[in-house]
C-alpha cells in the first residue's frame, strides 16, 4: 500500500498544529488557569488557523483560487468543517477531564489523534478537493 504524499505531509504538519493546539491548551488551562472548555476553545481557533494556511499552500498544494471557490469560500468550509471537529473534540475533553476526572494532557493528544483524522479526510474530500477534469 503506497501512502500518499499530501497524507504524509499532512501528518507533519498535523502534527505542527497538535504542538500548537497543546501548547496553547496547556498555557491557557494549567498556567493561566482558564477553565476547560474556553481553554479547548480558544487552542482550537489557534491551530485552526495555523492549519488552515499549511493546508492550502503546503499539504494541497492549492495555488491561487479554483474557478469554482475563492479563499473567502475555501476558509469557509475550512471553519466550518473545523467547527464540527472542534465540536467533538469539547465533547472528548468535557467528558474525560470534566465528567470521568481523566489526565487532561493524554486525553488532549488522543482527543487530537481523533480529531485529525477527521479533519484530514475533510480537507482532501471536500475542502482542498483537486479540480477533476470535466473533458468527455
Amino acid at each position: 500500500m503506497i501512502i500518499p504524499r499530501d497524507f504524509l505531509v499532512y501528518c507533519v504538519f498535523g502534527f505542527m498544529a497538535t504542538v500548537v493546539n497543546m501548547l496553547s491548551y496547556e498555557i491557557l488551562y494549567a498556567l493561566l488557569g482558564l477553565a476547560n472548555t474556553p481553554s479547548v476553545a480558544l487552542s482550537w481557533l489557534l491551530a485552526v488557523t495555523f492549519a488552515f494556511f499549511t493546508n492550502k499552500f503546503i499539504v494541497f498544494r492549492v495555488k491561487g483560487r479554483k474557478e469554482r471557490h475563492g479563499l473567502a469560500a475555501e476558509l469557509m468550509y475550512f471553519y466550518l468543517c473545523r467547527a464540527m471537529s472542534g465540536v467533538l473534540d469539547v465533547v472528548i475533553m468535557f467528558i474525560a477531564v470534566d465528567v470521568l476526572d481523566l489526565n487532561h494532557t493524554l486525553w488532549k493528544f488522543i482527543s487530537n489523534l481523533v480529531v485529525g483524522l477527521c479533519n484530514y479526510l475533510a480537507g482532501r474530500f471536500f475542502i482542498f478537493a483537486k479540480e477533476r477534469d470535466q473533458t468527455p
